[in-house]
């Protein structure tokens, strides 16, 4: 049956909506029954073992191997595994999903993607936390489904290792997309098609998870990317305290070597995150050096050039010359503190 195009408004009040198990959770007046579900403990916790045939291959659902639902509010959600790729998407709140006896906190707009067999679990959700979840089968990902993606993508390296019977299956991706204007419209999107589908709904629903995987490898590589940067900052840091340190006696291969870097490399990411060379680096903390001394000490500009590392005073007052315009005479009468 083919409804109208069902409005977000209307989606945000269905999903907001009590189920009628959730209103026994929320009274606490029941709880799941999992006399008849398997378990293997992982220490002293039972890990439920979900078979195939617990869910039906969707023949309810608007396509066969995909199933969109929502997460059961009000109560948890026990460790659990089973043979289908999962995907999740917090549309509202956050929550504690637990992966591999890892806890990371969900929020709002965030995507996860859970290989099949890897044990997880959800901490009780509130009213306003919905955590949307989509199960897919292996069968699903087929070559033609692989055509939209790089080889080298994030995504087709995990679905591969995801399908394959030769592998281990415990593998898992949170993606930082809750920012991401598209990867919310596109879960709108599949989840308004499941609720209300459309003429041509397997296909809607095929095109939309093409278009969520590509954007997932986006945010994942603007991610990548992102963190890549951070790192870079955080190594920095040390390295221009090492040269303040060590700038009389330090040279390039020497510091290079102190990093376990490659001088070259070196040089590089200097230039990118300061916008000055090696050289001038050691130049500008000298010359910090000197003004200082400068400023508060009697020492003659002589010993002040030696014990800053100029054994040539004429090439000292040269390039003091250039840096300030202006003697080291001149500038100690324009700055000196009374001492």
């Amino acid at each position: 049956m083919v409804f109208p195009m069902l409005p977000y408004k209307t989606l945000d009040n269905i999903l907001h909506q009590l189920e009628p198990e959730e209103e026994l959770y929320k009274a606490h007046h029941a709880e799941p029954d999992l006399s008849d579900l398997p378990y293997i403990l992982s220490g002293n916790t039972p890990v439920y073992v979900m078979a195939a045939d617990i869910v039906p291959p969707f023949s309810h659902a608007p396509h066969p191997s995909i199933m969109m639902r929502k997460t059961n509010r009000f109560i948890n959600v026990y460790p659990h595994v089973h043979p289908w790729i999962e995907l999740g998407y917090m549309y509202s709140g956050s929550c504690d999903h637990t992966i591999f006896n890892t806890s990371h906190t969900l929020k709002k707009g965030q995507v996860f993607i859970l290989d099949s067999e890897a044990p997880h679990s959800v901490e009780n959700l509130g009213e306003n936390d919905i955590l949307i979840t989509m199960i897919m089968s292996k069968p699903y990902f087929t070559d033609s489904f692989f055509n939209h993606f790089s080889e080298e993508s994030v995504l087709s390296r995990f679905l591969v290792n995801a399908i394959s019977k030769q592998t281990s299956h415990d593998n898992y991706i949170i993606f930082n997309s809750e920012k991401n204007r598209r990867v919310t419209m596109f879960f709108l999107e599949l989840m308004c098609e499941h609720i209300s589908p459309s003429m041509n709904s397997q296909d809607m629903i095929n095109s939309l998870i093409s278009l969520l995987f590509l954007e997932l490898i986006s945010v994942f590589e603007a991610d990548k990317a992102l963190q890549q940067m951070q790192l870079n900052k955080s190594t920095i840091v040390p390295i221009l305290k090492y040269i303040e340190s060590n700038y009389k006696s330090c040279d390039l291969k020497s510091t290079a070597a102190f990093f376990n870097m490659n001088p070259n490399y070196l040089t590089t990411i200097l230039k990118r995150d300061t916008g000055y060379s090696f050289k001038e680096l050691i130049q500008k903390q000298r010359f910090r050096t000197i003004t200082n001394l400068l400023r508060n000490t009697k020492l003659s500009v002589e010993e002040i050039a030696f014990q800053t590392g100029y054994e040539n005073t004429t090439y000292f007052y040269k390039k003091f010359k250039e840096e300030f315009d202006c003697s080291p005479k001149q500038y100690r009468n324009q700055h000196k503190i009374n001492y």
